[in-house]
């Protein structure tokens, strides 16, 4: 009996060896059929998007990728795969700037991620592979540098879409929107872009408008999705009209001032840069207030660096600034004028209905007055905020509600004359506002409704154009 026992002990470990292996072999077999199985389901799955199966799919694909051919990091920029199988195939590029996918297959069983572009997207891959897709909903997509050549996106909703250097040549864009759009350095050659809606999108003097084909665009979207401000209004585009209005050939740099501007400054400076000059090539190009800030727009030539054009720009207006500070209370000084009497003496003609003394402002009757520079105030304000016809609505109203509490200005000629005499008094001191109001006052007098205000801006401006043509040589 001992002796039996000791024999079965004996032999205990070798059975449980024996055990061990046949297990693993069998598990090993059943993993690897598995595998198998799974990875066949994944490289034949077909264009339909099983969303359930997501992550088992995710893993079939990484697996079955492992033997296939790899991209990993690589910049596949303007690789053309036309045509090409790409199951299996480990396509996580760091680039895919204008890659061309056209007519390739097997794109949804390659291993993909969206660090360059949203290429896992089954409607991006749709797009890309057929030229066109079922779904035109691309909105806050990120398509940067995608090679779109061609496609098909009639009608299409690309509200903060990222199209950042994509190739859109000859594409057919028509009655598109492309509000807050990004598409900076894309190339638009022989686009159609008829009826697009282009409210706040970005582009740059890199990005390409050769050739395009539009007959017009609209500026706005309200908030029921329709497409407003039609332009140009009453006609068509002529042939290259929308690329020599869009292409940019400069870049812009824009001047913040925080605590108000000194017109008369900034002019000074902005005309002393054009005088040097140096190669800058500046201009003008709007201003506008944003909350407390006033913000300038001056375009300048490319290639020279954007932090030169503020430093100088800045640096000369705190200058001048600083000068005409102390220049004033010297002046104040010498002349040893009472206030009262600097304004008898300075009494004069504004237009036919007003007259002005010293900084108040009165009708021929004498019924009502108002500060010049309280009214200069708001009107330089309702002018550059012309484009935010909201905002700017805002303070034409407080205006001339000011014109009639007052006295000072009744009717609407009456209004429409005073406030075209500041304008036109504020475009004689300031140089650059005048020039402002030369480039935008057309425009600005189109976007808002006809009243008094729109009324004197127009004659403004024609005004002023009318001097600055007959004063050209």
């Amino acid at each position: 009996m001992a002796a039996y026992h000791f024999q079965w002990l004996e032999n205990k470990p070798e059975e449980d060896s024996f055990l061990v292996r046949s297990i693993s072999i069998s598990g090993g077999i059943v993993l690897s059929f598995s595998t198998i199985i799974v990875s066949l389901i994944a490289t034949n799955f077909n264009e339909k998007h099983r969303r359930h199966l997501d992550f088992l799919r995710d893993w079939a694909i990484a697996v079955a990728s492992w033997g296939g051919t790899s991209f990993y990091n690589l910049d596949l920029s303007n690789v053309d795969f036309t045509g090409s199988q790409l199951a299996n195939s480990d396509l996580r590029a760091r680039q895919l700037y204008r890659t061309c996918f056209r007519g390739v297959t097997g794109l949804d069983r390659a291993r993909l991620d969206n660090r360059y572009l949203d290429l896992t997207n089954y409607k991006v891959q749709q797009l890309l592979i057929n030229g066109g897709c079922e779904h035109t909903n691309f909105s806050r997509m990120n398509l940067q540098g995608a090679y779109l050549r061609d496609v098909y996106m009639r009608a299409f909703t690309l509200v903060e879409t990222n199209l950042n250097g994509a190739d859109l040549q000859d594409a057919d864009l028509r009655r598109s929107i492309l509000v807050r759009a990004q598409v900076t350095g894309a190339n638009f050659t022989g686009a159609k872009l008829t009826g697009i809606c282009i409210e706040d999108w970005s582009h740059n003097s890199h990005t390409c408008f050769a050739g395009v084909e539009c007959e017009y665009i609209y500026r706005k979207l309200d908030n029921k999705g329709d497409f407003t401000d039609k332009y140009p209004i009453g006609r068509k585009f002529e042939k290259g009209e929308f690329e020599a209005l869009f292409q940019k050939v400069e870049e812009v740099v824009e001047l913040v001032f925080k605590e108000g501007i000194n017109w008369q400054a900034l002019s000074f400076a902005f005309r002393k840069l054009q005088l040097d000059d140096d190669g800058l090539g500046l201009e003008l190009k709007g201003v506008e207030q944003r909350g407390d800030l006033w913000v300038v727009k001056v375009t300048y030539k490319e290639g020279i660096p954007r932090q030169q054009i503020e430093q100088q720009l800045n640096l000369i207006y705190d200058d001048i600034k600083t000068l005409m500070a102390v220049k004033e209370q010297q002046f104040n000084r010498l002349i040893g004028i009472a206030e009262n009497q600097a304004e008898a003496l300075n009494k004069r003609p504004f237009g036919n209905s007003f007259f002005i003394i010293g900084s108040t402002i009165t009708n021929l009757a004498g019924s009502g007055e108002i500060n010049y520079d309280e009214a200069a105030s708001k009107i330089r304000s309702f002018v550059a905020n012309g484009s935010n016809l909201t905002q700017a609505t805002t303070v034409a109203q407080s205006l001339l509600e000011q014109f009639q509490s007052q006295s000072v200005a009744i009717s609407t000629n009456q209004q429409a004359e005073l406030i075209q005499q500041v304008i036109l008094n504020e475009a004689q001191k300031d140089p650059f506002f005048k020039q402002f109001i030369v480039q935008q006052g057309q425009e600005i007098a189109n976007l808002i409704p006809e009243s008094a205000i729109a009324t004197a801006i127009q004659q403004a401006y024609s005004q002023l154009k009318t001097a600055k043509t007959e004063s050209s040589p």
